[in-house]
C-alpha cells in the first residue's frame, strides 16, 4: 500500500523479525491465498513478502491489502488485466513515456522511480496506457530484488530466495513535468486518474515516501487542483515541487543515482529504458498469465463495492 508515511517515520515500532518467523507468516500468507476463493490461484513469493512487508508482518493486514489489490485490479481490466506489449498502443505508449526504475536504493532504503515524458506532443497522450506500462512496470519489478546482488552471492535465510534487506522500504518518485502544457492536461482522463490514485494509495504493495516534480510549468497551480481530489491530504503534504532547478532536488535524493541526463552517474536514459524494456519482454508470460492476476471465482467478493 502506498502509505501515507514520510521519510522521517519510516523507523517502524514494531520489532525485528526472526528468517523463521517470516517464513512461517509466508507459509500462512500462501495458504491462505490458496484457498481464497476470490484471489487468483498464484502469487510469486517474492510478491508476497512484499506485502507482508509493507504491512510490517501484520499478516492479517496483509490479508486486506491482498484482497483489495487484486480486487481493484478486477475491476479495471483494461488497466490491469488486458495487457500485451506487441499491442500498437501499448508499443506506442512504452516510446511516448520514459518510466524509469532507477537502480539500487537509497540511503534510507528507498527506490527511485522517475517518469518523464519523451514525446511532448500531447496527441501522444493516452492516460489508459500510461497507466497500464505503470502497473505493468511495477508488476515486473516486484518479482526483483530492489537491491541488486552480484549473482556468485549466495543468499540465506526464506525460502523465497529473497531476504527482507533485497526489498526497498518504500518508493521516492520523481516527475519530470518539462513541456506539460494545457493541451496536455485535457487529454487526461478523470476516470483513469481515479482508479490510478485509489490503487496507489489503498492497494499498492509498497511506501510512498515522497513525491518530487521538477520543471514545474507555470500553470502547475490549476493542474494541482485537478489532481486534488483524488489524493490523500497525507500524500499531498509529500509532494515537493522543484522550481528553481535541480539543486533541491540533489538535496533530496542522491545526485549519483539519477541517470546521466539528470547529473547522475546511474547511466543514461536510453540505458535503463532498455534494461526494464528487456525485463518486461522477458516477464510477458507472467504478465500476461490470469492465473496471476485474474479471479475466476463466481462467488461475490467483499469488496465488490470498489
Amino acid at each position: 500500500m502506498m502509505t501515507t508515511e514520510t521519510a522521517t517515520t519510516t523507523t517502524t515500532t514494531t520489532r525485528m523479525r526472526t528468517a523463521q518467523e517470516v517464513e512461517a507468516m509466508l507459509s500462512e500468507l500462501s495458504s491462505w491465498f490458496e484457498n481464497e476463493p476470490n484471489l487468483p490461484d498464484k502469487i510469486e513469493p517474492i510478491v508476497l513478502l512484499r506485502f507482508l512487508k509493507c504491512m510490517h508482518y501484520d499478516v492479517e493486514k496483509t490479508k486486506t491489502l491482498i484482497q483489495l489489490n487484486y480486487s481493484l485490479r478486477n475491476k479495471n481490466p483494461n488497466l490491469f488485466l488486458d495487457r500485451n506489449m506487441e499491442h500498437e498502443t501499448t508499443a506506442t505508449g512504452l516510446k511516448v513515456s520514459d518510466l524509469l526504475i532507477l537502480p539500487g536504493v537509497t540511503p534510507e532504503r528507498h527506490k527511485l522511480l522517475l517518469f518523464r515524458m519523451a514525446d511532448l506532443d500531447p496527441s501522444t497522450r493516452n492516460s489508459v496506457e500510461e497507466s497500464k506500462i505503470f502497473f505493468m512496470m511495477a508488476d515486473a519489478r516486484f518479482t526483483e530484488p530492489d537491491v541488486e546482488r552480484p549473482a556468485t552471492d549466495a543468499v540465506h535465510g526464506q525460502a523465497t530466495g529473497v531476504v527482507d534487506d533485497d526489498i526497498a522500504d518504500g518508493d521516492v518518485q520523481i516527475v519530470d513535468i518539462n513541456g506539460y502544457t494545457m493541451r496536455h492536461l485535457a487529454h487526461v482522463s478523470i476516470f483513469v486518474l481515479r482508479v490510478y490514485m485509489k490503487f496507489l494509495q489503498e492497494a499498492y504493495p509498497s511506501r510512498l515516501r515522497a513525491i518530487h516534480i521538477i520543471n514545474c510549468p507555470s500553470f502547475l497551480d490549476r493542474m494541482m487542483a485537478m489532481m486534488k481530489p483524488f489524493i490523500r491530504e497525507e500524500v499531498y503534504q509529500m509532494i515537493n515541487y522543484h522550481t528553481e532547478g535541480m539543486d533541491s532536488l540533489y538535496e533530496s535524493v542522491p545526485r549519483d543515482m539519477l541517470p546521466v541526463e539528470y547529473g547522475g552517474k546511474a547511466g543514461t536514459i536510453a540505458e535503463i529504458k532498455q534494461h526494464w524494456l528487456q525485463i518486461l519482454k522477458d516477464k510477458t508470460a507472467y504478465l500476461s498469465d490470469d492465473k496471476y492476476w485474474k479471479v475466476s471465482s463466481g462467488s461475490k467478493s467483499r469488496w465488490s463495492w470498489f
